[in-house]
């Protein structure tokens, strides 16, 4: 255009902007200048920018394993690489954190990034069902080195190629597009969410995705773009620990999946006691019933008829609750090591795996019980704080099958390290296993040590499998602690239950 000037301007050797558990997310101040004849300044811009190249690849051997006739094509690649390096994405999806997105305030995004940051996450999926978000949201995930999944708002629906609706889709997508090109946290697009399923029926042949593409690589071709989550080899779900028609277990079918990313999955659990007492008047307190706020604050039927409290999973392994306080704390728990296990299997099947992403981090009023990992406005549940020793850059970690056992059977764990940083870590030692009982009791286990090897950065090592025949016990829960003497940090815990045999 007339009235167009471009500038270009070679920086050489800039330090580059990492998410945090890779390297330092350097920004840099950007300063423009407008002068007049006069030498006199018009108008400015300051804003803050990092470096960095951002792409999709394949995952090691992805381009083999579909050699057989008839041909067909690859997976599609699902690893992100941030300058030139293979990153594991260990983070979340991102809901607004308000039904009205006008609420939002700067101070709500802060406390919610800072415990996303702090919860070891270092990505977070902006979904299709919720408008973006405001430049602070982006401002600060900048700072904390937080990369962005950031999704067009397509959800769930079947979009027209209706041309009225296009030229509105093409304006929407080209003004955001152009809003977020200079976020290095944005690392990538995404037409929306769940389109190509059954309850979408889209495909990529559908206009609003080839226009969104086209957009997308006319403005801002650097950056990959999907067009939906899932895509053939990414998993959705499941949103429950047992399911409460088959009874399979979320450890089970994770470890069972071959999936290239999990990019939603969830255990659900009540809100803390304090926020249940403020939302739900006393008379109907505990115990929960499938009529007035505890359905009103989607603890039962807001899905299936059970969820999200889903009572007689919690009776199936629990027993009935005597209390809101006990009903409380072992939702909790079930989410709490039911989310461990789920971030530590996706990651004990990497490269072929490249991310885990919870369903979800937040919720945008007070749910009585549902798949947040924080509360409104930003109370965190204990299961953040296990989802942050999942996420830990390097840990000990013990694949378990199951999380209920009797007595008699023999407990089988395999012994993991995983190494997601970018250092290597050099003969990181022995894991001393030991079994903790709720009588004071422990059981030393047979040690494993990886010897003198190095773990490369990035890297997981696979060790043995333990087996323990569960003696008698006085108690109904069993710790199994993963010691971890010359690399403390890494030290793991997992909580099981226990149960007598039938009597024969």
């Amino acid at each position: 255009a007339p009235d167009t000037v471009t500038l270009r301007r070679t920086i050489a050797n800039p330090a580059l902007w990492w998410p945090h558990d890779q390297g330092a997310p350097a920004l840099h101040t950007s300063s423009v200048e407008l002068l007049d004849a006069a030498g006199d300044v018009v108008d400015s811009r300051i804003q803050r920018i990092g470096f960095r190249a951002a792409r999709l690849v394949m995952a090691p051997g992805q381009w083999q394993g579909r050699d057989a006739f008839p041909k067909t094509r690859s997976l599609p690649p699902f690893t992100l690489e941030i300058n030139g390096r293979p990153v594991f994405a260990k983070g979340a999806n991102w809901v607004g954190p308000e039904i009205f997105p006008g609420l939002v305030t700067r101070e709500t995004c802060d406390a919610l990034l800072g415990l996303a940051r702090g919860a070891n996450l270092n990505l977070l999926r902006l979904w299709g069902g919720a408008p973006a978000q405001k430049d602070f949201f982006y401002e600060r995930c900048d700072e904390l080195g937080i990369m962005v999944w950031q999704e067009f708002p397509l959800a769930c629906n079947r979009y027209p190629d209706d041309p009225a609706y296009l030229r509105v889709l093409d304006r929407e997508s080209r003004s955001l597009i152009a809003r977020l090109k200079p976020r290095p946290s944005v690392v990538l697009w995404c037409g929306g969410n769940e389109l190509f399923n059954p309850w979408s029926g889209m495909t990529d042949q559908a206009l609003p995705l080839r226009l969104l593409a086209s957009n997308c690589y006319r403005l801002d071709p650097a950056r990959p773009f999907l067009p939906t989550s899932p895509v053939e080899g990414v998993g959705h779900g499941h949103y429950v620990f047992r399911d409460p028609l088959t009874g399979a277990e979320a450890w089970a079918l994770f470890q069972e999946a071959r999936c290239t990313a999990y990019t939603e999955f969830g255990v659900p659990a009540p809100a803390p006691e304090a926020l249940l007492r403020e939302i739900i008047p006393e008379k109907e307190i505990f115990p929960p019933r499938r009529d007035g706020s505890w359905a009103a604050h989607h603890a039962l039927g807001a899905w299936l008829d059970g969820s999200h409290l889903y009572p007689e999973t919690l009776e199936h392994y629990f027993g009935p609750a005597e209390t809101l306080a006990q009903l409380v704390e072992r939702g909790q728990l079930l989410q709490s090591e039911g989310l461990k296990g789920l971030y530590e299997e996706a990651r004990r099947q990497k490269p072929s795996a490249s991310m885990a992403l919870c369903w979800c981090f937040n919720e945008p009023w007070p749910a009585a019980a549902n798949l947040s990992i924080v509360s409104w406005p930003a109370r965190p549940k204990p299961a953040l704080a296990a989802v942050a020793a999942a996420c830990r850059p390097l840990l000990a970690s013990a694949r378990i099958r199951k999380f209920a056992w009797r007595e008699g059977e023999t407990l089988d764990a395999q012994l993991w390290w995983l190494n997601d940083s970018p250092e290597a870590i050099p003969a990181p030692g022995p894991i001393r296993p030991r079994i903790e009982t709720g009588d004071g009791k422990s059981f030393e286990l047979p040690a494993w040590d990886a010897g003198p090897r190095v773990l490369a950065p990035g890297t997981n090592l696979a060790g043995p499998c333990l087996e323990w025949k569960i003696p008698p016990l006085s108690g109904s829960r069993l710790k199994l602690v993963l010691a971890t003497p010359q690399c403390p940090a890494a030290e793991s815990h997992y909580t099981l239950l226990i149960s007598r045999p039938p009597p024969s």
